[in-house]
């Protein structure tokens, strides 16, 4: 099963590796909350634990709004089993004389942690809206779940192991030099086989523009499984028997028995990603000053890079005489559409007029929504997040009304 998991992830990362061009957003993840699995267990109960899983992603752009999204991540899942007090589990066994009788094993405080390690591969698609700094997003999807390391932790305040001989009809409750008798708390480990599964996946938040380039994900998620992580259970008896006594006694899990019902993964929480990339297609062009030549002349480009002055202190709603530029801005940025552009929002701070930051981030996400609104794609634009300070003369605190500007750049 460990070298199926390093096949996976060693091929995908081939994969990316020969196709570097169409990655376009690469982030880490990380996922906790309850993480583990989900059947029904006879005579008992199971719940998922609390577990997480860390991973690598990669988008891949389709249009301005929607990304195909894929990675590889690691995690652990957790899950406990327990049985009701008093019922008896039986199976047929052989004794060191070869008679056959049956085996029965009733308990007390019985509990299993399960545990495995899986690396999983997804491939989801994204929906996001089009905000420059706050964005909902939604992804669903599959993945592709390949566990290993499995191991389980078993305990009981009691067993009680008894011998029924049909041929002799012959009960057996009190002879532990040959088996049967009671074991006060009990421990011991188990094991077993899983298998490879695929999951329904399904996430949904907010992302927010922390730099140009770098996005902060922040939103819930849920895994459900499709198909079986195990093969049906046999006859196995929950506790081996042994015909020497009863320190030998050993666990064969409740996942190994005739009890467990079909096991699926079950997963849900808290998920944060970090993102780095422009998320953005990135087509060959010709040197960047070739390029700007073939596209905007000094005239246009300057009319794009003009500030865009507020005015009044502490303001951010677009005034109405900037509106104007700002629509020729538009016309031209529609013209050339291969045109990307930053924008940044300023504030003042002198002695006399001081402005909080968040101000300037606000100014910038304004001029930002405008052009939207006129049909300029977001995926187009970068925002500043962190307003500048800079005074637009410092000689001149008549002229500190220019310095409350947001100023677009052309990339």
């Amino acid at each position: 099963m460990q070298r199926t998991a390093c096949f996976v992830i060693a091929n995908f990362i081939g994969l990316l590796m020969v196709t570097p061009a169409a990655a376009q957003e690469f982030g880490v993840e990380l996922d906790g909350g309850l993480q583990g699995t989900h059947y029904t267990l006879t005579n008992g109960q199971t719940q998922p634990l609390l577990g997480g899983a860390l991973g690598l992603r990669y988008g891949f752009r389709l249009t301005p709004r929607w990304n195909l999204v894929s990675g590889v991540s690691g995690g652990i899942y957790r899950t406990r089993a327990s049985l009701h007090d008093g019922v008896a589990y039986s199976a047929y066994q052989v004794d060191e004389t070869g008679s056959a009788f049956r085996f029965d094993v009733s308990t007390t405080g019985y509990k299993e942690t399960q545990r495995f390690f899986a690396a999983s591969v997804p491939l989801l698609l994204q929906f996001h809206t089009s905000d420059p700094i706050v964005q909902w997003y939604f992804e669903g999807g599959a993945k592709l779940f390949v566990p290993f390391s499995t191991h389980i932790d078993v305990s009981a305040k009691q067993l009680v192991l008894a011998g029924y001989y049909p041929d002799y009809n012959i009960e057996v409750s009190n002879l532990p030099q040959h088996g049967f008798g009671t074991v006060n708390n009990w421990r011991s480990t188990a094991t077993t086989k899983l298998r490879p599964a695929a999951a329904l996946s399904a996430a949904t938040g907010a992302s927010f523009s922390l730099a140009p380039g770098i996005r902060a994900y922040a939103g819930v998620y849920i895994d459900y499984g499709l198909t079986g992580l195990k093969a049906k259970g046999d006859s196995t008896p929950i506790a081996t028997y042994h015909s020497t006594g009863l320190n030998g006694v050993e666990a064969n899990s409740v996942l190994n028995g005739p009890g467990a019902g079909k096991m699926t993964l079950l997963a849900f929480g808290v998920q944060l990603r970090l993102s780095f990339g422009s998320g953005r297609s990135k087509p060959v062009t010709k040197a960047p000053q070739q390029a700007l030549k073939d596209t905007l002349t000094t005239d246009q480009l300057d009319e794009i890079q003009e500030p865009v002055v507020f005015g009044l202190l502490g303001e951010s709603a677009l005034p109405e005489i900037q509106k104007r530029h700002l629509d020729e801005v538009a016309s031209l940025l529609k013209r050339f559409p291969a045109v990307r552009v930053s924008i940044a929002g300023y504030i003042c701070n002198s002695e006399s007029e001081t402005e909080d930051k968040k101000v300037g981030v606000d100014r910038a996400a304004a001029v930002a929504r405008y052009l939207q609104s006129n049909g300029i794609d977001a995926g187009r634009m970068e925002i500043s997040p962190v307003a500048g300070n800079e005074v637009f003369d410092p000689s001149n605190p008549l002229a500190n009304y220019r310095s409350r500007r947001a100023v677009i750049k052309v990339l």
